[in-house]
């Protein structure tokens, strides 16, 4: 592990949250530059206490990741040498007192939450007073943050690092799994294999005056296949062979989009249309393709820990169709195509063509719900954790269906204020201390609910006291404390209002179910057809 790295990410905290008096009844930060924590202390003082736990949710996130996971601290209470991630989580479990001293103005730091349906769900601005904490409290947390990810870029552009897989949960995650879930144990290749790249360029052919390329089984791309080559190691293929497809069958078309680690294409597989997703070239790195590999396997089987496999099979969840590859660098993942780009592009659109009508929005939102409900009743249950707009799909004949965007998806959670990032869809109890149940599925989906209604970014319209619009950060904060929820348009049904509010509420326990919500909406959709 990278000592330099783990003490510049100590110094910055401690010297964040030292220069606000905000944290000053907190103890963990006072010699963390040093490397100490008193557990003791931080179980029965700090974790209690609202604002001095408001920064551990942080902490376990940047614990998570290769960069500080080998980080330690020395406890005080124990003498005793434990990891970050030990201290990240110290105080779940442990209850927050309803309140804590302050130096904060009267208003206290988290007010009390919303009700679950008020009428009008936008959020009015609050007096100067009660801004004042939590814009103090946000901003250290952005400078802390913000020096963090300088010191992940810095480490991350120095040292590419294998990622081991990860611990398996109790539930099985459609989103980032290798991040969230240990693949199942399978067929090993090292990366050191042979080269089977050629210098031949892809062979190019044309269908109705439409450049594509042949990819056939002696052609690779030479970037993919030679950096891959390049790097040691090893690759779990997660037994890919039975959804493996000759590669001279695909043929790429047209690309659609392209993000930070890879692209999607139009293809054509046995004359039919479809989507391929693939890594970027120089993403071709071992760790990479191994996170590119568990996803696919993801998409294709879901694994109960007895190694029992259910299929995802659904009308209203994006079909995987196989998987083709000449190295494992230039996997593709094919896909059913959709023909109507995501939910978000067409409600951009929309605010000038107006062809999206109120009941095409709503039998969206019926499939998006039949979609949960089919996720949510599997067994192990599937918690999709990413639910956006981006991530629904849309086809002119197919109608709404849930996808993922995993490898474009790595510019939203790269950080959490730069763009329009994952964070304003996602749960305040996830946002709070990282915990996933199907309730927070229900959130974001009240979130797309909302971007239904207004068709805008959800809080895009919102202003701080100054009159600038909220940063991601400063999103988080105030979704946690329960101060801010999407706003709606005014002309929108008050059945439309009253459950969107109830899968916005700050309680996980009391939003609506999958099953529910889908009634809901379809007893009202009958009403129009």
């Amino acid at each position: 592990m990278n000592v330099d790295l783990c003490s510049t990410m100590y110094n910055g905290v401690a010297k964040a949250l030292l220069g606000s008096p905000y944290f000053d009844q907190c103890s963990y930060h006072r010699k963390l530059s040093a490397g100490y924590v008193d557990l003791y202390r931080v179980r029965t003082m700090d974790c209690p206490n609202p604002i001095c736990r408001s920064y551990f949710p942080t902490f376990e996130t940047y614990a998570n990741t290769d960069i500080y996971a080998g980080c330690t601290l020395t406890d005080e209470s124990t003498s005793r040498q434990i990891s970050f991630k030990e201290f990240a989580v110290v105080c779940q479990g442990i209850a927050s007192s309803s309140s804590s001293p302050s130096p904060a103005p009267t208003g206290g730091l988290l007010p009390p939450p919303l009700p679950p349906t008020p009428p009008l769900p936008s959020i009015q601005a609050r007096d100067n007073e009660s801004n004042n904490s939590i814009t103090i409290i946000v901003a250290v947390t952005a400078i802390v943050v913000v020096g963090i990810l300088v010191g992940a870029f810095v480490y991350m552009r120095t040292k590419r690092k294998a990622r081991d897989p990860p611990h398996s949960t109790d539930f099985v995650h459609i989103v980032d799994p290798a991040v969230h879930q240990d693949p199942p144990t399978s067929k090993v290749v090292r990366s050191t294999q042979p080269n089977t790249n050629h210098s031949t360029a892809p062979t190019a052919t044309t269908t109705a005056g439409t450049t594509a390329t042949r990819l056939d089984s002696s052609v690779t791309h030479s970037t993919n296949a030679s950096s891959f080559q390049s790097v040691g190691g090893q690759l779990d293929m997660c037994d890919l062979d039975m959804y493996r497809l000759p590669t001279a069958d695909v043929r790429l078309v047209k690309a659609l989009a392209q993000g930070a680690f890879g692209e999607v294409w139009v293809g054509e597989y046995h004359g039919g249309k479809i989507a391929v997703k693939r890594l970027l070239p120089n993403k071709s790195a071992l760790p990479d393709v191994q996170k590119f590999i568990w996803e696919i396997k993801l998409l294709s089987n879901v694994y109960r820990p007895e190694s029992d496999v259910c299929r995802i099979d659904c009308p209203f969840v994006v079909q995987f169709i196989g998987v083709a590859w000449n190295v494992p660098g230039d996997m593709m993942l094919l896909t059913e195509f959709m023909d109507g780009g995501d939910l978000r592009s067409v409600l951009d659109a929309n605010k000038s063509s107006r062809s999206f009508t109120w009941i095409q929005k709503l039998k969206v939102a019926l499939q998006v719900a039949e979609g949960l409900v089919y996720l949510h009743l599997m067994d192990p249950k599937v918690i999709h954790r990413d639910l956006k707009s981006r991530n629904v799909l849309l086809d002119s004949t197919k109608g709404a269906k849930i996808t993922d965007f995993g490898i474009a998806r790595e510019t939203d959670d790269a950080t959490m204020t730069a763009g329009i990032g994952t964070f304003r869809w996602i749960a305040p109890e996830v946002l709070q201390d990282g915990h996933y149940t199907e309730a927070a599925d229900m959130f974001s989906f009240g979130v797309i609910l909302a971007e239904l209604s207004t068709e805008i970014i959800p809080y895009s319209d919102l202003r701080n006291d100054k009159g600038n619009v909220y940063t991601d950060t400063a999103i988080m904060a105030k979704v946690m404390a329960g101060e801010l929820r999407p706003s709606f348009a005014t002309d929108a049904p008050m059945w439309y209002l009253t459950l969107a509010n109830e899968c916005l509420a700050l309680d996980p326990a009391i939003r609506p179910t999958a099953i529910q919500v889908a009634y809901g909406i379809r007893s009202q959709l009958e009403g129009f057809v």
